[in-house]
C-alpha cells in the first residue's frame, strides 16, 4: 500500500514537470530586466555625451566665424586705406595740374589785358579777354580734374598798410561781434607796431607769454596772413571761417579772414574790379547793398573807372576814390581742389604768384601750402 502511493506521487511529480520547470523564471527575467535598464542608461549617456559635442562643434564654428570676419574686417580696412592712399595721390598731383593751368591762364589774361591797353590806343585789334575775370576754372582729367579758384591780391587788404577802421569794419561785415572786433583790431596794430605799448583793447608780449604756449609778439610786420593766429582774438574759425545757415535756410559762409587779408601786394589801394563783397562793404561811404551793385556792374564786364561807378551809383561820397584802384595786381592766389571722379579724396594746393619777374619762368612762386584744410 505504502509502496503504491509512494509510486503514485513519484508519478505525479514526473507526470508535473512544467511546474518544477516553471519555478526558477523569475530570476531570468529580472536579469533580461536589469539587461534593458542598463542598455537604456548606456544610451542616454551616448546621446548627452552626443549632444555635448555638438555643442562644442557649433561654438568652436562660432569661433571660426568670428575670427574669419575679424580677417576679412581688417583686409578691407587694409584694402580701403591702400586704396585711399592711391586716391591721395592722385588728386594731390591733380591739384598740381590745376595749379599749373591756373598760372597760364593768368598770363594769357595779362597779355591780354596789355593788348586791350593797346587797342584803346589804336595800335591794334580789340581781342576776347579770357574767362579768367570770373575767378573759377574746371580743368578736366582722365578719371577726375581739379577746382580752381583765382584770387586777385589786390582787392584784399594789406594785413601791413590798412588802417585801423577798415579793418574794424571788415570784422563787422564778415560777423566778427563788436567786442572782439575791438580786441582784433587793436591786436593787429600791437602786433606790427614795433613798441611795447598797449592800444586798450590790444595785446604785447606780456600777455602772449601767459598762454599755455608762450611766444613774442612780433613787433614787425605780417610774412603771411596765417600770422594772424598768433593774434589775440583770432581763432581758427575766424580765420579759417565756417559755413551755416541763415534765418531764411541759405547756405551761408561766416569769418574766413584769409579771404580777405594779403600780405603779397604792395600798395594801399584795392582794385574795385576784383575785391570781395566784404572788402567793398568796409569802405567808409559804401554800405552792403552799394557793394553789391558794384559786384553786379563788374560781372557784365570789368569796370574803366572810379568815376563810372559813381555815374551810375548816385549817392557815393567822392572820398571813396581815396580807397579804390583800377590798377591791376601782378600777384595771384591760386587754390586748386583735385579729386577723382569715385572717390570722395580731395588734394588741395593753394600756391600766391607773381607774374613776370627776371628768371626762366614767367611768374615766381611767393607761397606754397599742400594742407587740406578749408581754404
Amino acid at each position: 500500500m505504502r509502496k503504491r502511493m509512494r509510486s503514485q506521487s513519484q508519478r505525479r511529480s514526473s507526470d508535473s514537470p512544467g511546474r518544477a520547470g516553471r519555478m526558477p523564471a523569475a530570476p531570468v527575467q529580472a536579469g533580461c530586466l536589469r539587461s534593458q535598464a542598463s542598455h537604456s542608461t548606456a544610451g542616454e549617456i551616448e546621446a548627452t555625451e552626443r549632444g555635448a559635442i555638438l555643442i562644442v562643434v557649433l561654438w568652436v564654428l562660432l569661433a571660426l566665424s568670428l575670427l574669419a570676419l575679424s580677417f576679412s574686417a581688417s583686409v578691407r580696412t587694409e584694402v580701403n586705406a591702400a586704396r585711399n592712399t592711391v586716391d591721395q595721390k592722385q588728386s594731390y598731383y591733380m591739384a598740381r595740374a590745376g595749379v599749373e593751368y591756373a598760372v597760364y591762364k593768368v598770363l594769357e589774361a595779362q597779355s591780354a589785358f596789355n593788348q586791350a591797353q593797346q587797342a584803346l590806343q589804336g595800335q591794334v585789334g580789340q581781342p576776347q579777354v579770357p574767362d579768367v575775370y570770373t575767378g573759377s576754372l574746371r580743368l578736366n582729367l582722365a578719371d577726375g580734374g581739379a577746382d580752381v579758384e583765382i584770387i586777385d591780391e589786390s582787392g584784399k587788404l594789406n594785413l601791413n598798410l590798412a588802417q585801423a577802421h577798415l579793418i574794424y569794419n571788415l570784422l563787422l561785415v564778415i560777423g566778427v561781434d563788436q567786442e572782439t572786433a575791438d580786441v582784433i583790431t587793436d591786436s593787429i596794430e600791437d602786433w606790427r607796431d614795433q613798441d611795447d605799448l598797449y592800444r586798450p583793447n590790444g595785446a604785447e608780449s606780456d600777455y602772449y607769454q601767459k598762454l599755455p604756449h608762450p611766444y613774442f609778439a612780433k613787433n614787425g610786420l605780417f610774412d603771411v596772413p596765417e600770422e594772424l593766429l598768433l593774434v589775440r582774438g583770432v581763432t581758427p574759425e575766424i580765420y579759417y571761417g565756417k559755413k551755416g545757415l541763415s534765418e531764411t535756410g541759405e547756405r551761408i559762409e561766416y569769418y574766413g579772414l584769409q579771404k580777405y587779408f594779403t600780405t603779397f601786394s604792395s600798395f594801399n589801394r584795392i582794385n574795385i574790379n576784383s575785391a570781395p563783397l566784404a572788402v567793398l562793404a568796409s569802405i567808409p561811404g559804401l554800405d552792403y547793398d552799394v557793394a553789391q551793385e558794384i559786384v553786379a556792374m563788374r560781372q557784365q564786364a570789368p569796370l574803366t573807372g572810379i568815376n563810372e561807378v559813381m555815374e551810375r551809383i548816385p549817392g557815393i561820397p567822392t572820398e571813396v576814390g581815396n580807397y579804390l584802384s583800377m590798377m591791376r595786381s601782378q600777384v595771384y592766389t591760386i587754390v586748386s581742389s583735385g579729386s577723382l571722379n569715385n572717390s570722395g579724396v580731395i588734394g588741395r594746393v593753394r600756391a600766391v604768384i607773381r607774374v613776370g619777374g627776371l628768371g626762366p619762368k614767367p611768374y615766381t612762386v611767393l607761397y606754397w601750402n599742400e594742407s587740406n584744410m578749408e581754404m
